[in-house]
């Protein structure tokens, strides 16, 4: 556990006023309740069936639902970070120096590996959080929450656990529960700035505050330099959603019509869409 004895953050109540909330690590006396909380769950559990972690992870290996290889992916891309970044930092064949876009490039393939790596490990996390343990474990913290979370005149700001149970899902008691989790598990916020990838791509300038990549303008691209949205939508230099060669889509991201249609009759004269719906007004009226 983290060597904080306690943190001060501000969070919007339910009527949207900013208060702050004082949280406290956990005395003994609450890691004690907590423990037998987290037991007593554990317990519960076991006697209704749900898996422990053990038996979870046999019953994946002999269902084929996480296999040795997968095991062996995970290690392989692993291994293939770590040869990255020592391509990054030190080079390769006794190199002396390097091209700035071909260290971006690098850079960039540690991010693509690592986010594969994150989603081989997310599979295979998802499937752990049911069970007795990853019960046990929530019931805990939740515990600790509820116990631990003061406002500034000393008042809790929940009454007991049932208390937080039932405002869980509320922004203010997220933003709580996230910061007791960085107190009480030394979470670094800026953990992604960290990362020896971001670490060089932010001091070379190659990312913006929140990590995206950017131009020289300081404009969000895409790895291949292309200009996108906040969203992750392709745009062009006038700011207009476009698809990935460059043609206009409207904000849905269907295609803006950029050809005149013409009669498959030479000799028939073209129609504009105001002939075609009076055509079709006059045709109404007549039926």
């Amino acid at each position: 556990m983290s060597k904080e004895k306690g943190k001060t953050i501000e969070v919007k109540n339910d009527s949207g006023e900013v208060v702050k909330i004082l949280l406290k690590k956990p005395s003994s006396r609450v890691l004690t309740e907590a423990q037998r909380i987290s037991a007593k769950i554990w317990t519960d559990c076991v006697r209704d069936k749900i898996m422990t972690k053990q038996e979870l992870n046999n019953f994946m290996y002999e269902n084929d639902i996480w296999n040795h290889s997968k095991d062996l992916k995970q290690a392989s891309i692993s291994n293939e970070i770590q040869k990255l970044e020592k391509q990054l930092y030190v080079g390769k064949d006794g190199q002396k120096t390097m091209k700035a876009s071909e260290a971006k490039n690098i850079a960039i393939q540690m991010r693509i590996q690592r986010a594969k790596l994150r989603d081989l490990i997310a599979e295979k996390m998802s499937l752990e959080q049911n069970t007795a343990e990853a019960i046990a474990d929530n019931a805990k913290f939740d515990f600790i929450v509820a116990r631990c979370s003061f406002y500034e005149n000393g008042d809790r700001v929940y009454e007991n656990l049932d208390d937080y149970n039932d405002k869980a899902d509320s922004e203010m008691s997220y933003e709580i529960a996230t910061a007791m989790a960085q107190l009480l598990y030394s979470l670094d916020s800026d953990f992604e700035k960290k990362l020896p990838e971001n670490k060089f791509l932010v001091d070379q300038g190659y990312v913006n505050e929140d990590l995206s990549l950017v131009n020289q303008d300081g404009e969000t691209v895409d790895t291949e330099g292309r200009r996108i949205n906040e969203y992750g939508h392709y745009i062009n230099n006038e700011g207009h959603r476009v698809d990935i060669d460059g043609n206009l889509l409207d904000e849905e991201g269907n295609y803006i019509p950029s050809i005149k249609y013409v009669s498959d009759d030479p000799e028939e004269k073209p129609k504009n869409q105001k002939q075609i719906r009076t055509r079709r007004k006059k045709q109404s009226i007549e039926s």
